[in-house]
């Protein structure tokens, strides 16, 4: 996948199959626009191209708001790599280019510079300025400037139309097994190792403590079960998400027992992979009493692998 930024450089003897979004979280929503581009690009001997922005229009727009990611950039980028695309465009997101009407936006952006053959859009695709674009317009820009046009229905999953907003509901109220379910892969969380005071090491159960994007969501709080990939290797582990009430805890901390594990790893990167939620955060009446509930989580946690190995 060639990622450009800006300067767009396209094969000028190939027919551009195009899509745009955010694609936050690049759930099954995406995914089923994303196969559908590649389909196209095959029966037209063309090449697949999508566009993202960056920064997410709410941090321009709204910066107020209580917002945050599925996906920081790079996760956005890994998991749009392990697809059928061959071309990324990321285009700034500012307030001057907010202000591109829907007609500027597919004249002087889709046709000018990507000379796109193709368009493939979701169910409620808007854009352009305040949002004014709509199908109905890119029916009309499809015949102006003699693009094909595809509009494809909404995914849904028991009736639930699957959507970023309602993945990042469900990770907000803890249920890490539907917001997988409908992502269409593990939730992921990366982020740096960092120093902390090193309570867990003396309870017996070391922790490394993640420091993670400031714009990436984070699940309620709680323990849960997670695989921690370190250098391209697994590792099983439970994750802690909270204030850590038992000792008083001033701040909200991230941070994973990884199981069977014994090494320095301050300033590495790490990838969680969410896989279910164990329990609530609680607050026990000793330390004694939080040691044996660690040592059930350990094992719970063990057991929990054990049977979806």
């Amino acid at each position: 996948m060639k990622i450009q930024r800006e300067k767009y450089s396209l094969p000028q003897d190939k027919k551009i199959i195009f899509t745009l979004g955010m694609f936050d979280g690049v759930h099954l929503g995406h995914r089923f626009i994303l196969n559908y581009l590649d389909e196209i690009a095959k029966k037209e001997d063309g090449e697949t191209a999508i566009m993202t922005f960056n920064p997410h229009p709410r941090f321009v727009l709204q910066p107020d708001t209580d917002f945050r990611l599925l996906t920081t950039l790079q996760e956005k980028i890994n998991l749009l790599s392990e697809l059928s695309i061959q071309h990324l465009f990321i285009q700034e997101f500012s307030k001057e280019f907010s202000r591109l009407s829907s007609l500027e936006f597919v004249r002087d952006i889709l046709v000018a510079k990507l000379n796109i053959h193709s368009l493939v859009v979701g169910y409620d695709h808007q854009f352009g300025r305040n949002r004014d674009g709509n199908f109905e317009q890119l029916q009309t820009f499809s015949e102006m400037f003699e693009f094909k046009l595809y509009q494809l229905p909404p995914i849904s999953e028991n009736e639930m139309v699957i959507s970023s907003t309602k993945i990042r509901n469900k990770i907000l109220e803890g249920d890490i097994s539907t917001a997988n379910s409908w992502l269409g892969y593990k939730f992921i969380m990366t982020g740096k190792v960092v120093e902390g005071n090193k309570l867990g090491r003396q309870l017996g159960f070391p922790t490394a403590n993640i420091d993670i994007d400031a714009q990436k969501i984070c699940p309620k709080n709680g323990v849960y079960f997670v695989k921690v990939s370190l250098k391209n290797k697994f590792y099983h582990g439970m994750m802690n998400i909270g204030m850590r009430p038992t000792v008083n805890g001033l701040k909200k901390q991230i941070e994973v027992n990884i199981l069977d594990f014994d090494q320095d790893i301050y300033g590495e990167q790490l990838e969680i992979h969410f896989y279910d939620r164990e329990r609530d955060e609680q607050k026990f009446s000793s330390i004694e009493d939080l040691k044996k509930q660690l040592h059930t989580d350990r094992e719970n946690t063990r057991d929990y692998f054990r049977e979806i190995s």
